[in-house]
């Protein structure tokens, strides 16, 4: 089978649909990805799969933003009606994204099955949009769509396979970490996040002062990696995480952006967090995800413009053992298992159904 799975954009959602992938190894695998750094990354580590990238643009309310995006959609649309026929492809998966809505309808078109996949509690606009096409809607528990439930799979998040599970000390040695420090991960999302890098290094001192390192992922602006020590503590700072499943289980506190992948990883790696719902369009739909954590129990929400909190919130967070205690008691009470084999399954009946019926 020839799977085309629509995925660029960001990590958030790259990362599932890699999970996915890797669950299909009897298959063909495509990605269609977008032309930013992050996606570029993906690439490069995941050589074992077939990556497409279209000049696809995101919506924005300007007039010429507007334009811009419209004109990118009918390019792309006309490349996917293409590429489909071409390359002979069974099925189609979307994870939402500027990448992924012409896709599913270009399966429509040419009759060809399509499913969607959205982790986020407040779907995005191309999976709202691409609802009325898709064959399938995986979607966890916690996401309320009113679509007809014979399309809706309720599922988990996928975790890729680099999640191996391993201690901290373990993850500690294979990173070269000090393995007694507190140790906190800033992870800015996977195109960065400036105000965080900029109080990550305008705080980095009062973290020292506690005997604490900080390890940033501040995203593919980043040119190279940076190290500043400061009083036996170090502050260490790269584009991108070759390997989030090491640095997830070595670190004591994870501070981030409130993509629903994040968490997810958080969570299946049982990682107290700091939440920051990203600001602009993707605002209403992290701070969503957010509170959700928070409500679990596993995550507290501070929006970006009480910066000024964060510092003082993560050291307690991060010394306060009875915190700390309470938060891994309801990390082990969120745990949600790995539900890549379960979506890959559906991937596959989906096919075969349809196969069988023609």
């Amino acid at each position: 089978m020839n799977i085309l799975l629509a995925s660029g954009g960001s990590g958030g959602h790259m990362a599932p649909a890699i999970a996915i992938a890797e669950r299909l190894f009897n298959h063909q695998c495509t990605f269609i990805i977008s032309n930013r750094k992050v996606d570029e990354a993906f690439s490069k580590k995941y050589t074992q799969f077939s990556f497409v990238k279209i000049n696809a643009m995101p919506f924005k309310l300007s007039p010429t933003a507007c334009l811009k995006f419209l004109t990118s959609q009918v390019s792309s649309f006309r490349f996917a009606l293409r590429f489909l026929k071409n390359h002979k492809i069974d099925l189609v998966v979307s994870f939402g994204g500027f990448t992924s809505f012409v896709f599913v309808l270009a399966a429509k078109v040419k009759k060809i099955p399509s499913i969607l996949y959205e982790p986020n509690v407040i779907p995005g606009k191309a999976f709202r949009l691409a609802t009325q096409f898709a064959d399938k809607i995986l979607i966890p528990d916690y996401v309320n769509l009113k679509y007809p439930q014979k399309k809706i799979v309720r599922v988990g998040f996928p975790i890729r396979r680099e999640f191996a599970e391993l201690t901290k000390a373990e993850a500690r040695a294979l990173l070269g970490w000090p393995p007694s420090k507190k140790i906190i991960l800033i992870i800015g999302g996977s195109a960065g996040a400036a105000a965080l890098n900029r109080w990550i290094q305008q705080n980095f001192t009062r973290f020292a002062h506690h005997n604490i390192d900080l390890y940033c992922i501040a995203g593919t602006g980043l040119k190279a990696e940076q190290e500043i020590s400061f009083e036996d503590c170090t502050l260490h700072m790269l584009p991108f995480c070759e390997n989030m499943n090491l640095v997830l289980r070595a670190c004591d506190l994870v501070i981030a952006r409130a993509g629903a992948g994040t968490i997810a990883e958080c969570q299946f790696c049982k990682k107290p967090m700091i939440l920051i719902p990203h600001g602009g369009d993707a605002h209403i739909h992290q701070l969503a995800n957010g509170k959700r954590a928070e409500e679990q129990g596993t995550a507290i929400v501070i929006e970006q413009d009480d910066l000024n909190v964060l510092a003082d919130r993560a050291i307690e967070m991060i010394l306060n053992l009875t915190i700390s205690s309470m938060m891994q008691r309801c990390l082990e009470k969120a745990f949600i298992p790995d539900a890549a084999e379960q979506i890959a399954d559906t991937i596959e009946n989906l096919f075969f159904l349809r196969a069988a019926r023609h």
